[in-house]
């Protein structure tokens, strides 16, 4: 029977990550999850890091602490990462969500983010095939894009490498709760039991019935995305310099209907084709692509970029982000049960906020101190009364 001191569930970046911090402490851990590493939610996004599509708030600020794990993960992992600083413009055909705009560019900076605006002209000037009608963007430069599944593979081989156990394949079943009320474990499908000290649930959409048999439920459902590659007849990843992204997703984030929310995002991949999205519905685990949602945001995409309209489909899928009703996730130790930790509902951030959330949760774990008030993202904020 194997006694690790912590055990994490869940090998998405958060959970990979975390593992992988615990075990540059020196804290014996186990990573275990029901696929491959990085083979859910993390794997199936585009890739971003960004802090242009956020506000003011508790996330934001976690999000620029994060964005300087990425020059850590740049250094340690070099070509593997793919980090590309290509930044972001978040455009505006509506002059509603523009005549909003120099506001929220002013809290950004005050948080420490690079933002400029710019008119429809200079637009162009940054994007020359951005040729819809906008009225201007928001620039923010640093943001970036990266590969996700290799950084997260990255981090397990190296924490494996620094004596953390590593086990795909073995889908965890419950929580183990002692009877002192603590988190004293996991059982896998199967029945194997492995004893830990702490349990570090990081499953992504999946956490929700873990969370539940430990005593410590979340309010979390699966929040469905689907995403389509057209390819270019010459891969050029320069084709668009940027990540585009039309003002109306910022409402699609924060809506809380459980029907289809559609926005317009476009922008090329490493490998020189073009990701265009993107939707949003909470509809449980519905892996099936929608051939109207489909067909949808590539019209989107083409009102402004029109020479993405006579572009092959190469390719769509699904993926689904862990959704809390607060959009905010849900990070540090349970007070309900004591030796749980919550790393989950990071929703469409996961990739910027997986890093940093690893250094929170092991930094905890380990006795130091918080790098930043995490109160808003108590796992327990829900709990009755």
């Amino acid at each position: 029977m194997t006694h690790p001191e912590v055990v994490v569930v869940g090998a998405g970046i958060v959970g990979t990550a975390t593992a992988w911090e615990l075990a540059l402490r020196g804290i014996t851990t186990m990573l275990v999850d029901r696929g491959e590493v990085s083979g859910g939610t993390t794997g199936l996004g585009e890739g971003n890091v960004l802090c242009s599509d956020k506000d003011a708030g508790p996330e934001l600020d976690l999000t620029v602490l994060g964005m300087g794990l990425y020059d850590e993960l740049d250094e340690r992992f070099g070509e593997v990462a793919r980090i590309r600083r290509k930044g972001a413009l978040i455009v505006h055909p509506d002059a509603r969500t523009w005549d909003a705009e120099p506001a929220r560019a002013r809290r950004l900076r005050a948080a420490g983010v690079a933002a400029q605006l710019v008119d429809a002209p200079g637009v162009r000037a940054l994007e020359p095939r951005l040729t819809g009608d906008v009225h201007g963007a928001l620039h923010v430069p640093g943001d970036l894009q990266c590969d996700p599944r290799a950084i997260t593979r990255a981090l397990a081989a190296d924490a494996a490498n620094r004596g953390a156990t590593v086990r795909t394949h073995a889908p965890v079943e419950r929580v183990l709760v002692g009877s002192d009320g603590r988190a004293a474990g996991v059982r896998l499908a199967g029945g194997e039991e492995i004893l830990a000290g702490a349990v570090v649930l990081a499953a992504g959409p999946w956490t929700g019935p873990l969370a539940e048999s430990a005593g410590a439920p979340l309010p979390l459902e699966p929040r469905k995305g689907q995403l389509l590659r057209l390819r270019l007849d010459r891969p050029d990843e320069r084709w668009l310099r940027h990540k585009i992204v039309d003002g109306s997703y910022l409402l699609s984030v924060s809506s809380a209907e459980a029907g289809a929310q559609v926005s317009t995002v476009v922008e090329t991949t490493w490998d020189g084709h073009l990701v265009v999205g993107s939707t949003r519905e909470r509809c449980g685990f519905d892996p099936a692509v929608d051939a109207a949602l489909e067909a949808a945001v590539r019209e989107r995409a083409a009102r402004l970029v029109p020479a993405t309209a006579p572009l092959e489909r190469d390719d769509a899928w699904v993926g689904f982000r862990p959704w809390l009703p607060d959009h905010r996730p849900a990070i540090g130790a349970s007070d309900r049960t004591p030796g749980l930790w919550l790393a989950t509902g990071h929703e469409g951030a996961g990739i910027a906020l997986g890093p940093i959330t690893g250094r929170v949760i092991a930094g905890a774990i380990a006795g130091e101190p918080a790098p930043m008030d995490l109160s808003p993202f108590a796992p327990d904020r829900f709990a009755p009364g």
